[in-house]
């Protein structure tokens, strides 16, 4: 019996024994720490380059006449000298189909070396074919089609921006102090 007890008084004493010597207060800090992110390097800016456009159209060249200072010389407002082009009476008398005498030009025209019927596009295959050796290719594109690209591309530019701005969004975020900075980007126009 006397075991009984003394297990007893044990088992009261282990169980209750933080008690008999008070409570203590706990208190809990919450402190931010502050974690190193690694920033990745940012990528290099877009290198673009600007394509050249032909518009070229099937409708006759102007070839004008040559063109000669009146006497006194005149100006424009803006102080740019004007030019005359003189026609006179064709030599041989010939007449339009209204029956009207073809004027020409008295001085000849800037491009004498051009045949009557030479359109923009014979100009611009002629202009190619001296560039490039006599090499000609075609990549055409409808007006629609043309109008689609450009609404692809400013879609293309829409997203960018905006995935420019949450990359800023979260550097900054992360970095703490710094301003992040954007990426830009830089369009090569060449010399003409």
């Amino acid at each position: 019996m006397q075991l009984k007890k003394l297990a007893l008084i044990f088992l009261l004493s282990t169980t209750s024994a933080c008690s008999l010597l008070g409570t203590k207060d706990v208190e809990v800090i919450t402190k931010p720490i502050k974690i190193d992110i690694a920033q990745p390097v940012m990528p290099r800016p877009l290198d673009l380059k600007e394509p050249k456009w032909y518009v070229v159209s099937d409708a006759k060249a102007s070839n004008p006449c040559n063109k000669e200072s009146f006497d006194p010389p005149q100006f424009y407002d803006n102080g740019e000298e004007r030019y005359k082009r003189p026609k006179v009476d064709h030599p041989d008398g010939l007449l339009n189909e209204k029956g009207r005498v073809i004027r020409v030009c008295k001085l000849g025209r800037e491009n004498p070396d051009w045949p009557d019927d030479y359109t923009y596009m014979d100009r611009f295959i002629d202009d190619i074919k001296k560039k490039y050796s006599g090499d000609v290719v075609f990549v055409a594109m409808t007006v629609e089609d043309y109008e689609l690209m450009a609404y692809n591309t400013q879609e293309i530019k829409r997203y960018i921006s905006q995935l420019g701005e949450v990359i800023i969004y979260y550097r900054n975020v992360t970095i703490g102090d710094e301003e992040a900075q954007a990426v830009e980007i830089k369009i090569d126009k060449e010399e003409k």
